[in-house]
């Protein structure tokens, strides 16, 4: 006799898979098929970390010595991490910084920390695809107002403060974004932050972790709330990791700053959980931090070049996407292609359909801007290898050149 599984919580029940995570899988499963697909769907940075962090890796295996470690990271990650805050402009204490398994996983036990069932949480749309889900994950109710196309996927501080309420409890803002590459101007960040300042409830979780990559003067960061109003800093969250600068999200290194007290919850979170990082990323992580930057530069003009090619690429077939100025996505418009049929005679109703039969028909990957907050776009990664990423604009402008109304 059989038993019925049992069921699942029900908030497991209610969460939906990573489109992003699914999207590439698809793409994998055709590629160990023997199909040449070509993927613009993974937030890849397409490079590796510099040769001293490798370095620092095998120095951690060597010098082994199968203790625990601290929660709050490694002496040399913290130092680092606090280092590379100072140099921004922004001075944290040993007691108001840590370590958590990447961005990813610093984000969700923030919201942890932070939220209660039934709070708010403010997500400007465009959004990356894990925010909602994870609120909703801890009990939150995301509110998620919507940066129009027209306005470069921007919100505007009417926009904001509209959305709070009594019941807001955090705001997720990530500059540059993704899924659009759109980087709020240091007067835009001000704007936003000037209407912070007047909800005193709300706590600022600042998504930095693009935020070397934007394509301005060398060495130039994105704008930061803090930057003109560090009145806010008892309750703004500073998230960053080495993945996107780096190249290193396998390595899962994500940093948090923050006041002592929500710092000290992440720690109990972590003591209760994952106990700390493992010695050979934090070491790897803390030699990336600490050690030489030049080598971003030219990974800098290598992105500019390749956002600029895709722009035209999208531009020539006629697809609506403002320029990005940062990180390495573009997120064009495809509604102009709804209702057309692709020559197999799947007629395109949606993101979804769109992306599915540009996988199958053309075995190109991009991910359904429905995923990020707008099911009229979609999101293309073009920071993977050149050739490619040519290669791969050229498949997309042919499907949509044999579309049939």
């Amino acid at each position: 006799m059989t038993s019925a599984t049992p069921a699942l919580s029900s908030r497991l029940q209610a969460l939906q898979p990573s489109a992003i995570i699914q999207v590439a899988n698809a793409a994998r499963a055709l590629k160990a098929a023997g199909k040449p697909v070509l993927s613009l769907s993974i937030g890849v940075p397409g490079f590796l970390p510099p040769a001293h962090v490798y370095e620092a890796a095998h120095k951690a295996v060597d010098a082994d010595s199968g203790d625990y470690l601290p929660g709050r990271g490694s002496a040399g990650l913290v130092q680092a991490f606090r280092a590379s805050m100072q140099a921004r402009g922004f001075d944290y204490a040993e007691a108001e910084v840590c370590a958590q398994v990447g961005g990813k996983g610093a984000l969700f036990n923030l919201l942890l920390a932070l939220v209660n069932p039934g709070d708010e949480v403010i997500i400007p749309a465009p959004y990356w695809a894990s925010y909602p889900e994870m609120v909703k994950l801890v009990g939150g109710v995301p509110v998620c107002p919507t940066a129009s196309v027209a306005n470069d996927y921007k919100i505007t501080p009417a926009q904001l403060r509209a959305a709070i309420t009594p019941a807001t409890k955090a705001i997720l803002f990530n500059n540059p974004s993704n899924p659009t590459g759109m980087l709020y101007t240091a007067a835009e960040v001000a704007a936003l932050a000037a209407v912070l300042a007047e909800a005193p409830h709300v706590w600022i979780v600042a998504d930095d972790i693009y935020d070397h990559l934007i394509f301005g003067a060398t060495g130039e960061r994105a704008a930061h709330v803090l930057d003109s109003h560090p009145s806010l800093r008892a309750r703004t969250v500073l998230v960053q990791s080495v993945s996107k600068t780096y190249g290193m999200p396998g390595w899962r290194v994500g940093m948090v700053a923050a006041p002592k007290p929500l710092i000290d919850a992440l720690l109990a979170l972590t003591s209760q959980s994952t106990t700390h990082l493992p010695a050979v990323p934090m070491a790897a992580a803390a030699a990336a931090l600490s050690g030489p930057q030049d080598f971003l530069a030219p990974q800098l003009v290598r992105l500019n070049r390749q956002r600029d090619e895709t722009l035209a690429a999208l531009r020539q077939m006629g697809l609506t996407c403002p320029m990005p100025q940062g990180a390495f996505y573009a997120f064009p418009q495809i509604t102009s292609v709804f209702g057309k049929v692709t020559p197999a005679g799947t007629r395109l109703t949606d993101d979804l359909s769109f992306c599915t039969a540009l996988l199958n028909e053309a075995l190109v990957a991009v991910v359904p801007g429905g995923a990020f907050g707008d099911a009229g776009a979609i999101r293309i990664s073009y920071a993977g290898n050149a050739a490619e990423l040519t290669e791969a604009l050229a498949r997309l402008a042919k499907f949509c050149a044999a579309l049939q109304a």
